[in-house]
């Protein structure tokens, strides 16, 4: 478990959250840098299929629901009800990432 003390900047706060919500240490670290990662590969996904489709503007608001929640959930104590939320929301973060990848591929299949 984590020091109560320790807080990161604010731009790490849902990384911090998904970190704190993995019992594993090394899944713990994988799913950080994983996370991390995948803000990159959405600055590097062509963006032009993207507006094809309505269900990817949905997915990406839920993506940015759950990213800002994460970053809530990384600020607050280590304790039952909001390590439990990090975990559901770490699971739904890492979900609505495969989703868009889905989106992308199949919009990208079918009108390329």
């Amino acid at each position: 478990l984590s020091p109560v003390h320790i807080v990161p900047e604010w731009y790490f706060l849902f990384a911090y959250a998904i970190l704190r919500a993995i019992p594993n240490k090394v899944l713990g670290v994988v799913s950080l840098f994983a996370s991390i990662l995948v803000l990159v590969v959405f600055v590097l996904v062509n963006n032009y299929v993207s507006v094809m489709s309505k269900l990817n503007k949905f997915l990406v608001f839920v993506f940015i629901f759950v990213l800002v929640v994460l970053s809530w959930l990384g600020q607050c104590l280590v304790e039952d009800p909001f390590v439990f939320l990090s975990m559901v929301f770490s699971f739904l973060y890492f979900f609505v990432i495969f989703l868009l990848f889905l989106v992308y591929y199949f919009v990208g299949r079918v009108f390329m």
